[in-house]
């Protein structure tokens, strides 16, 4: 499947919960089942539970075992639209809201599900910027306005990075990071930014390191005299960041920070590339391993 983007197109092709049963197997096991626990690919089906039994170990195993959905009790059309919605709204959508527009019952279930998937939307790290990248870091989240820029107090520090050409931006990858030291920002850059690209920074001392592994050139002055036309991407970037949180989240905890910034990021590099971006989200949801709320409230 793909270039699912309307809603008729999804209605079309996962109308009962069989259509989603028999599409989940196959992105598990596209070349038959194969047992998780012998690697046998003999089974047979147990259609009261709608499990497979290993005809080798007798091992049982579900469409769902070790998938972000792994003991949700949600029917798979619920899990699908969930994944439809999050996958395709251009600003997101809150729990509560996702609660309302596919029936759950319970905030929590609906609060859990949305970190599952979220889980799902952290980057691989293949895909390393390349070329011209500007780099900066940011302050997100506090109880209450304080200091603006480095120094401020209660916020969580992001550092975000982004490709150009110049006119237009590529992708881009936000992250948590503890401190401002060189080593946090070096991280951080040799994570993410392939090496010999040329980097653009503000001239704070703590970027001062990645001359050994990049084209480093610090930006000083700008020619309109604002701050944000010396680096300009990241600054759209970052607002467009801050304007969805505040848009979409009335609450948003620092711990769980760094999902939320995973979701964007899965969204604007896919932003030319809408046509299978639900497909290539439910394909991580099959090959990602879930976690609790135990965990997540931990």
């Amino acid at each position: 499947m793909n270039k699912i983007l309307t809603l008729f197109d999804y209605q079309k092709q996962f109308s009962t919960e069989e259509d989603c049963f028999n599409y989940l197997f196959r992105l598990r096991w596209p070349n038959g089942f194969v047992c998780p626990n012998c690697g046998c690919s003999e089974y047979y089906i147990i259609y009261s539970h709608k499990r497979f039994q290993c005809k080798n170990c007798c091992h049982q195993t579900s469409v769902t075992a070790g998938t972000v959905f792994h003991k949700l009790r949600q029917p798979l059309q619920v899990l699908f639209m969930a994944v439809y919605l999050i996958a395709t709204s251009k600003k997101g959508l809150s729990a509560m809201e996702l609660r309302r527009k596919v029936g759950i019952k319970g905030y929590k279930t609906a609060w859990l599900l949305m970190h599952k998937i979220r889980l799902s939307m952290s980057s691989s790290g293949k895909f390393l910027l390349t070329h011209k990248v500007e780099v900066d870091e940011t302050y997100i989240g506090g109880h209450r306005e304080g200091s603006r820029g480095r120094g401020a107090e209660d916020k969580t520090l992001v550092a975000i990075a982004v490709e150009t050409n110049g006119s237009t931006m590529g992708r881009a990858y936000l992250k948590t990071i503890d401190s401002l030291k060189m080593s946090e920002l070096e991280k951080f850059v040799k994570d993410h930014v392939a090496l010999g690209a040329k980097i653009n920074t503000d001239a704070f001392l703590s970027y001062g390191s990645l001359n050994k592994f990049f084209e480093h050139i610090p930006v000083v002055d700008s020619k309109y005299g604002k701050k944000s036309d010396l680096l300009p991407k990241v600054h759209i970037v970052v607002a467009n960041l801050k304007m969805w949180l505040r848009g979409t989240y009335n609450c948003l905890p620092a711990k769980h920070l760094q999902r939320y910034l995973d979701e964007f990021v899965f969204r604007f590099n896919r932003r030319w590339n809408l046509d299978n971006i639900f497909d290539k989200l439910l394909t991580r949801c099959a090959y990602t391993n879930t976690i609790t709320y135990a965990e997540l409230r931990g």
